[in-house]
């Protein structure tokens, strides 16, 4: 591939992410968004887990954006759009230094942020950027332990152990990537010279698990029913299909695309391919362990182990690339990028749903702040949640997140009910209705005061 058409097909890979994230990033606040910033604005909880995750990293990304843009959502949809282009680049930089060509890096990256599932969920909802955090500063780390940086690559591991839970597995990805480094070389299994290597990893692990036992964050025990581990089988297997579609259509079917245009020719299996495609393995599965059990299924959690699968994808193409002619190579991937683009209306209605909640729970906070405004001692606002019509209603907009969003958005004022209770607040006591100062009511995705 020509350097100038390389770089016009990174700038496009560039441009369409921009297109398909950039325009419905940061429309309103939804669900856990509130929470998050209401407690990080106080950096004393920075230690602490008040919303019953310890994920200090996310905390402080919520305060800066408090900092410089009050409660105002744009400025943090746009954070969470600067944190996936990061992890994009970070991306192509892990995959060249596992030891992909740069035009396959490259692609390998965009491909991953362009990926139908999970990553418009990571971007679109506020909250998301737990899935950005983690993932940037896994692959960080990664990055840096590829060059030979051992002590950077625990530091940037304890950044993402701070940033969310599935991070405690990159101690055990690495080390077996060590493992696979030496492979078929004298000493391969000396377990000495492996912990020489990655000690420092065991013993930033040990101090965030230390750090996170004090915090009084949630633990399997406590958590509540659907953040429990559960040993079933049929769930198992659902859930391993479920994220199997997750990780892996997007990328394989690029690949797929690209082998195809190509005029479908054969790839050798070199040595490089089967070091990349085993590190990919291991980082698919081991990122997968602390969610797979679980009976709630998300696609933030395959945010991070699409890496793996990425890896994988990436290790074939760089052994396709230097068999192709240069017409083939030019208009398989002039074909690849074309279909990306004609997908453009396809991302956006995928968007839609993201967009309409936050527009919704937007709509919602600008009446509660006129009735804080015209009520100033505060009181009771109920919102009749009518849910027999068009989506999204105030359920889905706030979860049994309501009176949270009421306590930042009207500075703890106005008290919210949303009647019918959503299902998280099932069994909680309503209070008295008949002394609401207001009743908003939604229906078919509009709020009105009545």
């Amino acid at each position: 591939m020509s350097r100038p058409l390389g770089r016009l097909l990174a700038f496009a890979g560039l441009a369409l992410i921009l297109s398909v994230y950039g325009c419905d990033a940061g429309h309103g606040f939804v669900k856990d968004d509130f929470g998050w910033i209401l407690s990080s604005r106080d950096l004393s909880n920075l230690l602490h887990a008040p919303t019953g995750f310890f994920r200090p990293v996310v905390s402080l990304s919520f305060a800066f954006n408090y900092a410089v843009f009050d409660t105002r959502p744009l400025g943090y949809g746009l954070t969470n759009l600067v944190l996936l282009l990061a992890c994009t680049g970070l991306m192509a930089g892990l995959l060249g230094a596992t030891g992909a060509r740069r035009e396959v890096a490259v692609a390998g990256a965009l491909v991953w942020a362009l990926n139908f599932q999970g990553i418009n969920m990571a971007v679109l909802w506020i909250s998301g950027r737990t899935a950005l955090l983690l993932t940037l500063w896994a692959v960080a780390s990664a990055w840096a332990w590829q060059r030979g940086a051992r002590v950077t690559a625990a530091g940037l591991a304890a950044l993402a152990m701070l940033s969310k839970e599935e991070a405690f597995v990159l101690p055990a990805v690495l080390t077996l990537w060590a493992f696979i480094d030496q492979a078929g070389t004298e000493g391969a299994r000396s377990w000495s010279r492996i912990w020489r290597r990655t000690w420092p990893l065991w013993i930033v692990a040990a101090l965030c698990f230390a750090l996170r036992l004090q915090s009084g964050a949630l633990t399997p025990a406590t958590a509540p029913p659907f953040y429990r581990y559960r040993f079933d089988l049929e769930m198992l297997a659902g859930n391993m299909l479920s994220y199997l579609d997750r990780v892996a259509t997007t990328p394989v079917l690029a690949l797929l695309v690209f082998w195809l245009v190509a005029g479908a020719p054969r790839a050798p299996m070199s040595s490089r391919f089967r070091l990349m495609s085993l590190k990919g393995v291991a980082w698919l599965v081991l990122a997968f362990v602390p969610t797979i059990l679980l009976p709630v299924r998300s696609s933030l959690y395959a945010v991070m182990p699409s890496v793996g699968v990425v890896m994988i994808v990436a290790a074939l193409a760089n052994d396709l690339v230097p068999g192709l002619s240069a017409p083939a190579l030019k208009r398989s991937t002039i074909a690849l990028t074309l279909i990306f683009v004609l997908l453009l209306p396809v991302y956006r209605l995928r968007n839609e749903r993201y967009v309409r909640e936050a527009e919704l729970s937007a709509s919602i906070v600008a009446e509660l702040a006129k009735l804080a405004a015209s009520h100033p001692a505060g009181g009771l606002v109920v919102i009749r949640d009518v849910r027999t019509g068009a989506r999204p209603t105030a359920e889905q907009a706030f979860g049994p997140g309501a009176d949270t969003a009421a306590a930042l958005m009207t500075s703890g004022k106005l008290r919210v009910w949303i009647d019918p209770p959503p299902s998280e607040l099932a069994g909680t006591p309503a209070p008295d209705l008949s002394r609401a100062i207001a009743v908003l009511t939604v229906e078919s995705g509009a709020v009105s005061l009545k």
